[in-house]
């Protein structure tokens, strides 16, 4: 483990090394803003991203890891991933200047394009070129050929003049929808010395926008406190330094995967009272595990017509005291000793058949170390004959011969045996076991219906009604209880797969086959589904066929999740796909199922809300609205007598 360990750390040392260092970077995971849209206060949209040390983006952020605070008071947000609701308008400023020509200059279209063209379907981008001036030869569009066609036209020549650039794109992004993410991202190798704009003016008209500004400078002969002043004066802008060209393409592939993992983090503000122009606070922080590891601050003027005025409150008027009639008290009633014996028989045999059920249920793990005990011990000397259990010695007898003559009538044993796996195997029950099980409960319960019938001496049609009832229910039990422990079991397993890809992802990229990866999860998870893997793992070193054996734990865990997995595992097996990449990609989109199935049930609430609601808090309401006048009504229906 700890070679493993040492070499997965050195894996990561070496990425490190080989991608391009954000220019003043924090030593831990830093959050950017890069857009704040009050444009429909109290409706605040933040659009945000979180980068480690290394520069490289914090993906899978849920609602519950960030925290909003406006003013010091916390709001409740909602995180949605910027590509879904917030399309991109990017301004890809490039220095055309005579110092760029020669190899930087097709190094620098070449990584500039490869970004154009990772943008999506609805993101549009325009192109600025700049020398001794400034031209715009696309302006914003969403056809990506026209945008490598004006990359490709650019030709090297003359002086720089940055600022007058940057001032340029501004206004070619700037009468875009505030709700549409906007940035510019910069390219030049020089020092602005042919600007009309100052330095001030352009940092001044990009702070009014409120768009990211992404200045990349390269080679040795820069300004860097300039471009550092340009990123800085815009909203979650960074600069960053390339030495050589050769690392644009890993910068423009950082900021394509930046745009591409960026949030949207929206609330409603809660404040009671605020005046058009009143400037307020917004802090965002990123809490892992209980403990802030990131925080960032901005600032935003709410909008013109977009006052906050603090409802009125209505006063109440007291209702005048009245007597109410005295209740009548209720004592306690005799009931017959002989119910409460019975009832408490009747549970007490309910308990004990829970008890045998569910108490017994042992993992996987478990039940292969007893086997390999048992045939450890049918080995013995003939002398010594082992022990067996009571259960396996009586009760499980027992069930087979009350199965034996049902055996005809019975369901299907293969699709039996299959709701006893997904349900984890309880009591190592096979078909004819579980079915003498039902027919055991439904005689147990036939006799308590019986008993309760002679007891209360009803007639025989009755009595029957009741024999036939208990044998339904008695029947029909042991099969509801097996669908439930399915379905809990399911919701293990669905719960615990995301962080189980995961794992398999990070160890397969780590060098390990796809068995040593399921290794590493049965070691450090023991769930459900860490049992199921455990026996796929069994089945291989036992020679078994692997797509039969990812087959056999797709039909054990019944669910469309797995299945899937299965298939892409063993489609890249049969295709030679690398599986570190597969896994990876199974690992997002089961994140993003995840994240689907939260929303669905959250949308369902306010649905399933409504039946309480109207059936327990309304007739509750009505009795004390309507409660108090009934005293009165009933003393005048008994003067009219």
């Amino acid at each position: 483990m700890s070679r493993l360990l040492a070499i997965a750390l050195g894996v990561v040392f070496a990425v490190g090394l080989v991608g391009p260092a954000i220019a003043l970077a924090d030593d831990g995971v830093k959050l950017n803003l890069t857009q704040v849209d009050p444009s429909d206060f109290p409706n605040v949209r933040i659009v945000a991203s979180a980068v480690d040390a290394q520069g490289k983006p914090v993906k899978g952020l849920q609602a519950t890891d960030l925290v909003v605070s406006e003013s010091r008071r916390a709001q409740r947000i909602g995180v949605n991933l910027a590509n879904t609701v917030a399309p991109v308008a990017l301004a890809l400023v490039l220095d055309t200047s005579g110092s760029m020509a020669g190899k930087p200059f097709a190094d620098a279209k070449a990584a500039m394009n490869s970004l154009a063209q990772s943008l999506g379907p609805n993101d549009q981008a325009a192109i600025v070129t700049f020398n001794t001036a400034v031209s715009v030869p696309q302006q914003l569009t969403a056809d990506k050929a026209a945008l490598a066609a004006a990359i490709d036209r650019a030709v090297a020549g003359g002086d720089t003049a940055i600022f007058d650039a940057v001032s340029a794109a501004a206004d070619l992004i700037a009468p875009v929808s505030a709700r549409t993410r906007r940035a510019i991202v910069l390219l030049t190798d020089g020092i602005d010395n042919s600007s009309r704009a100052t330095l001030a003016a352009t940092t001044a008209k990009v702070t009014a926008l409120g768009a990211a500004v992404y200045v990349i400078g390269l080679g040795s002969d820069l300004d860097r406190p300039v471009l550092q002043a340009l990123a800085d004066g815009s909203t979650g802008g960074a600069a960053y330094v390339a030495p050589t060209s050769a690392q644009l393409a890993g910068i423009y592939a950082g900021l394509s995967e930046q745009l591409a993992t960026e949030y949207v983090v929206s609330y409603r503000s809660d404040i009671a009272l605020v005046a058009a122009g009143t400037t307020l606070e917004v802090t965002l922080q990123l809490v892992r595990a209980g403990a802030v590891i990131a925080t960032t601050t901005t600032t935003f003027v709410v909008p013109a017509g977009h006052d906050v005025t603090a409802p009125a409150v209505p006063t109440i008027e007291p209702a005048p005291n009245r007597e109410l009639p005295a209740l009548p008290v209720i004592g306690p009633t005799r009931v017959d000793a002989a119910i409460v014996g019975l009832l408490g028989a009747a549970s007490a045999l309910c308990l004990l058949l829970w008890a045998l059920v569910f108490s017994a249920t042992q993992s996987l793990a478990e039940r292969e170390r007893r086997r390999m005990k048992d045939l450890a011990g049918s080995l013995e000397p003939l002398g010594q004959l082992p022990t067996r259990p009571f259960r396996d010695r009586v009760i499980i007898p027992f069930l087979q011969r009350l199965a034996r003559p049902l055996q005809r009538f019975m369901p299907s044993s293969e699709g039996t045996r299959l709701r006893l796996a997904q349900a984890g195997d309880p009591l190592d029950l096979g078909p004819a076991e579980f079915m003498g099980l039902r027919v055991a409960t439904g005689f147990i319960f036939a006799i308590v219906c019986v008993l309760v019938a002679a007891l209360f001496k009803i007639d025989l049609l009755l009595v029957l009604l009741a024999t036939l009832f208990g044998l339904f229910l008695g029947y029909a039990l042991p099969g509801i209880v097996l669908a439930r422990s399915i379905k809990g079991r399911q919701r293990e397993i669905q719960r615990a797969l995301p962080a189980a890809l995961d794992m398999l992802a990070l160890a397969a990229s780590a060098g390990l086959t796809f068995d040593g990866a399921v290794a590493q999860v049965i070691d450090r998870w023991h769930t459900p589904l860490s049992d199921e893997l455990r026996r796929l793992l069994v089945e291989f070193r036992m020679g078994s066929d692997r797509r039969t054996a990812l087959r056999g734990l797709a039909r054990r865990t019944g669910l469309a999740d797995v299945a899937r997995f299965v298939n892409a595992i063993v489609q890249a097996d049969s295709l030679g796909v690398p599986i570190s990449k597969v896994l990876t990609e199974q690992a997002v989109e089961m994140r993003t199922r995840r994240r689907q199935r939260a929303e669905e049930a959250a949308r369902k609430a306010p649905v399933k809300m409504l039946f309480p609601m109207v059936g327990l808090i309304f007739p509750a309401l009505f009795v004390v609205i309507l409660g108090p006048a009934v005293p009165r009504f009933l003393t005048l229906f008994a003067n009219a007598h």
